[in-house]
């Protein structure tokens, strides 16, 4: 429960910090509060067993990857003083049984019997998550205040606010994991102190005014502005001061009475508006008119003194009648269980590695969890724990050992590697999806950590990268021009490409030549399809019964007898009037003996097109 209203009055020093800020840091957990807040999970209950248990291996899981070490602090024997708070609660958690509604009110039962089995459960799988717990003399939250005096660790994560009474320096809660930025409430002691002016016993008297574990009602009468009104009245004294000068002198003395004063409604100081607008105001040093002052404004005046100083007394001897009157003054033993620690010294916390066999077997037992499912969630524990001690140095046995990387990642826009470990004994696959090689299981590791801990193994990733991408580069051809083919149809066109024929006319040769080379330079390349065009029109001019006769072929034209046509020009003349499209195939009438003196361009080049194009010979 903590102190009645202590986290409102705190308000003013709350920081909201991102989560992962605490990575690094080691923080004492007070684990009573964690189960009885998963005991009250309205999603979890009826659906989950032993839902105390899923949450703290969850929440344990995560902040220890975020880098945060966790001590847990087990409930000790409860003080006398908490007598009447805890039979309240085990009423409110197990219901008012018949002996316990038979005892009398004074009862100063403190037993924790059934809430410590649950705890010991707990004890148990943070042993097998390798976790380090402690128990406490008395309370937790003392023992987690304690330590945290002590510099053992780096502050407390709880709820109860008792933690800064115990002297603790820093407090962490309602932090929440789920979120995509999660965040943690901070309050830390030096800031009460400077902006609150509250000391630790000012906050030990918050309590005996306002209720606390060990006084749940509290002064009655006093309430929380009360209460802070008296402690800043107290100039150079706490609250525990004035308690024990109250202890010594039980006397009350009668409020001192003194008649108002008039004061002005601009100025407040002494005196009227209109005497001050004809003659000025004194306090204002003004020989006419005043000056306006802000609303609570202060007077200095003597008439104020006084009344400050008896509202201040009366306010202190309103108090001190409701705090003599209570039967537990002057709460002695409420101040020492506050004030002096009960616990021992700790030198040193243990952790341990995961225990794979034995977390597999209290998970199923306990939450009914499978083997496979529960190896997922532990290896991770596992390679971290590893990456830890290897970062370290620490010489112990590494239950998995990594592979490789298998690439790059981005988890949380943080940059990891996926890691190929060594299968750790005893580690569970799924029966039905069971894969082919079961001696290596991956994880995806923070890359910073991992090259710390494994620097030989990103070396040899880098390496193997930069070769597969040498040889991806020795793979690209470069760009150039492309290989021309030669088949029937980029024949004719390089045919037609380099054919010239001789403009006719009335004086022309009955028979037109057509030239075998081109005036223009021809490249390698060029030459070759070329001189294989002209060896496929040599044998299609056989083909079309032209024979091997020298003369079958035209010679090559004089230098000036006749011009190039251009492609255009020579596909114009291609007419398919010629062509038979009664006949049996596509070409022209059959061949009788040809005169090749009379032999027509046209002719000659119908009958190549057709023989190239249609197959025939």
């Amino acid at each position: 429960m903590g102190v009645h209203e202590l986290w409102s009055i705190l308000e003013p020093v709350r920081k909201s910090v991102p989560l992962y800020s605490l990575s690094g840091k080691t923080l004492a957990v007070d684990l009573s509060l964690w189960v009885c807040e998963a005991q009250h999970v309205q999603a979890m209950m009826g659906r989950v067993t032993k839902p105390h248990l899923r949450n703290l291996f969850f929440r344990v899981s995560s902040l220890t990857l975020m880098g945060v070490k966790l001590v847990f602090v087990m409930e000790g024997e409860a003080p006398k003083l908490k007598a009447e708070t805890m039979s309240k609660r085990n009423q409110g958690r197990f219901g008012a049984s018949q002996k316990a509604a038979a005892a009398p009110k004074s009862t100063t039962n403190t037993n924790r019997g059934r809430f410590k089995a649950v705890l010991r459960e707990c004890a148990e799988m943070l042993d097998y998550m390798g976790v380090p717990w402690v128990t406490a003399a008395g309370e937790a939250e003392a023992m987690c205040a304690h330590l945290d005096s002590q510099g053992l660790v780096d502050g407390c994560i709880t709820n109860d606010g008792d933690a800064f009474l115990y002297g603790a320096r820093t407090v962490y809660r309602n932090f929440n994991m789920n979120t995509k930025d999660p965040q943690v409430d901070c309050y830390q002691t030096c800031d009460v102190q400077r902006e609150l002016h509250l000391s630790r016993e000012n906050m030990v008297g918050l309590a005996i005014f306002l209720g606390c574990d060990y006084i749940p009602k509290g002064i009655q009468g006093v309430g929380k502005e009360q209460a802070l009104r008296l402690i800043h009245t107290l100039e150079g004294q706490t609250i525990l001061q004035k308690i024990c000068q109250w202890k010594e002198d039980k006397t009350f003395f009668p409020e001192p009475t003194a008649k108002k004063v008039a004061h002005c409604n601009v100025c407040r100081h002494p005196g009227s508006a209109k005497a001050h607008e004809k003659s000025g105001c004194l306090l204002c040093d003004s020989k006419r008119f005043c000056e306006p002052q802000d609303f609570d404004y202060q007077c200095p005046c003597d008439w104020h003194c006084r009344e400050q100083s008896r509202q201040a007394l009366s306010l202190e001897t309103n108090i001190k009648k409701k705090t003599l009157a209570n039967p537990l003054f002057p709460f002695t033993e409420i101040v020492h269980e506050f004030l002096i620690s009960k616990d021992k010294p700790i030198s040193h916390f243990k952790r341990r590695q995961p225990n794979m066999l034995l977390i597999q077997k209290f998970a199923y037992d306990k939450m009914e969890w499978p083997k496979h499912y529960t190896s997922e969630k532990i290896l991770v524990l596992m390679t971290y724990t590893n990456l830890i001690n290897k970062k370290y140095g620490k010489d112990v046995f590494m239950q998995v050992k990594p592979l490789r990387i298998l690439k790059p990642r981005v988890r949380n826009g943080v940059s990891c590697f996926e890691v190929l470990w060594t299968t750790p004994e005893h580690y569970a696959f799924p029966e039905d999806s069971a894969p082919e090689n079961q001696d290596e299981v991956r994880t995806v590791e923070e890359e910073s950590l991992f090259r710390l801990a494994y620097p030989e193994v990103v070396e040899s990733f880098q390496r193997e990268k930069a070769t597969a991408e040498e040889n991806k580069t020795k793979k690209k051809k470069p760009k150039g021009k492309k290989e021309k083919t030669v088949d029937g149809s980029h024949g004719i066109s390089d045919l037609l490409a380099q054919m010239t024929l001789q403009s006719s006319s009335s004086n022309a040769e009955p028979s037109p030549k057509l030239p075998l080379s081109i005036s223009t330079p021809v490249e390698p390349e060029m030459t070759m399809t070329a001189s294989v065009v002209n060896h496929e029109r040599q044998e299609k001019a056989v083909s079309l019964g032209l024979g091997n006769r020298s003369d079958s072929l035209p010679s090559p034209p004089k230098s000036g007898e006749a011009a190039s046509l251009s492609v255009s020009a020579v596909i114009s003349a291609l007419h398919l009037s010629n062509i038979d499209w009664e006949s049996a195939s596509f070409t022209s009438s059959p061949l009788s003996p040809v005169n090749t003196n009379q032999l027509t361009p046209h002719h000659l080049m119908s009958s190549i097109l057709k023989s190239s194009l249609y197959g025939i010979e």
